[in-house]
């Protein structure tokens, strides 16, 4: 179950960043630390996302989760139902 709602939740963010007009790469295997990434047209900018399920606490607070590797520069992109959210990383 939790494979499929995360292959989902990768088809649903792909969707999304090429609506916004992203070049899209999906990752061909299975285990790596970057689900997705994307390329801005206008710069030819590349960013690498680890894609998850947003998921909530019993109390209703959302869980934040961590990207798989903590080596370069990998964001972590939520799906909430068909939303793409993206946080903003927090300032030490």
């Amino acid at each position: 179950m939790k494979k499929l709602k995360g292959c989902l939740a990768e088809n649903i963010a792909v969707c999304q960043f090429q609506l916004k007009g992203y070049y899209v790469f999906k990752a061909c295997q299975t285990n790596g630390p970057i689900d997705l990434i994307t390329v801005d047209p206008r710069n030819l900018s590349v960013t690498c996302y680890d894609i998850k399920t947003r998921s909530f606490r019993r109390n209703g607070s959302p869980i934040s989760r961590l990207p798989r590797s903590k080596k370069g520069d990998i964001k972590v992109a939520y799906i909430d139902g068909d939303q793409l959210i993206i946080p903003e990383k927090r300032k030490k």
